[in-house]
């Protein structure tokens, strides 16, 4: 078994007191998943054994979401809540034959929650998965680490068919962007360090392991060298990459903003590689130097193509999350920590994607993240 850190509390460190970040989380929970309807929730049930969250910017239920959903609900213990999205995501996710077996839907429709497309995105697998490890856990549920084990072993060896192979790159041992063939590229944001690495032990299969070591080293390359910034898609060299249904997506804009998450979360449970801690400095440094920041930049630190949407929750959260990384009285800690504490827990048009990370932000920011 590797060897793991217990993470930090930064709301203690920051002097907010003890049950500061669990009053967060609490707050944020009862207001996502049980709020207001209209202005606050984003969850709903679709029956009395199934929920789903909901993309509410763009009237669709996402791999992404509902992983995410499952995530909090193990971390915040519940299990209920967690059963009810599982059901859901079997039943109206789950490829259960066709070229994308064994994988999950990445956006189904509100309406009649029909597949709107059943190609799948590698995140919401990558975290379905953690989430089935730690409900198992913290359940006492082997069911949950069953289905856990199997979707592992699809997200990295499901047979190459007429469209669809595995989701990780069998020769550069990198997660895809897309699963589908063709799509060779990835995504900063997919790559889940210590996932990778609970999968390994979960599993038995120390290859996951090199899958972690070839994430670490691809993230070293697709960071700036000089803002730390990453773009949301990029070559497998770490080369930002532009695609036609999406211009700017070879700048730092919303999923980019979750590799900090990912870096300093490995970093804070298994102190892995001290270039984790350096790239999450440099990023903090940059944007502390330019309060008040924006959400969007060129990876370089220019200007986005667009106009860049003043910090975001999301950000805010991810950015003080990754403080995870900082030396206990860095300086740095505190400001970064006071942006999330001072935030209101997200409402209406874009409350689910900035929601979530702000959810998932006050997990980790206050040391709640043990896989």
């Amino acid at each position: 078994m590797q060897q793991r850190f217990k993470p930090r509390d930064l709301f203690i460190e920051s002097g907010y007191g003890p049950n500061f970040g669990d009053q967060l989380i609490l707050n944020a929970y009862r207001q996502l998943f049980e709020g207001d309807p209209v202005d606050e929730r984003v969850c709903f049930d679709a029956s009395d054994d199934m929920s789903y969250i909901i993309d509410i910017g763009h009237d669709d239920i996402r791999s992404e979401g509902m992983s995410y959903g499952m995530f909090i609900t193990a971390l915040t213990d519940h299990p209920e809540m967690f059963q009810k999205l599982w059901n859901f995501s079997r039943r109206y996710l789950y490829n259960s034959d066709g070229p994308h077996k064994g994988y999950f839907s990445w956006q189904v429709s509100t309406t009649e929650f029909t597949m709107m497309d059943p190609g799948a995105a590698p995140d919401g697998e990558e975290y379905f998965a953690m989430a089935l490890l730690i409900a198992a856990k913290r359940f006492n549920r082997p069911d949950y680490f069953d289905d856990a084990i199997k979707l592992i072993n699809d997200i990295k060896y499901k047979p190459v068919n007429e469209l669809v192979g595995p989701m990780i790159d069998p020769e550069r041992k990198l997660v895809k962007f897309s699963p589908v063939l063709g799509n060779d590229f990835t995504d900063p944001s997919y790559h889940t360090l210590a996932f990778y690495r609970a999968f390994a032990e979960a599993t038995g299969d120390n290859t996951w392991l090199d899958v972690a070591a070839s994430s670490l080293e691809y993230l070293k390359k697709a960071a700036h060298p000089i803002t730390a910034l990453f773009p949301d898609y990029s070559e497998y060299d770490g080369a930002p990459k532009a695609m036609p249904w999406f211009p700017e997506s070879d700048n730092f804009s919303g999923d980019a903003w979750r590799v900090a998450l990912n870096l300093s979360l490995d970093y804070a449970l298994f102190h892995t590689d001290e270039a984790e801690r350096e790239i999450c400095t440099r990023q903090l440094h940059y944007f502390n130097d330019r309060r008040p920041y924006l959400s969007d930049y060129a990876v370089d630190g220019s200007p986005y193509p667009r106009q860049g949407r003043n910090a975001t929750p999301g950000l805010i959260a991810m950015n003080a999350a990754s403080a995870q990384v900082l030396p206990v009285g860095s300086p740095l800690v505190e400001p970064f920590v006071a942006d999330l504490a001072n935030l209101a827990v997200p409402i209406r048009f874009w409350r689910y994607y900035d929601g979530m990370l702000y959810l998932i932000g006050l997990l980790a920011a206050s040391g709640k993240i043990e896989i």
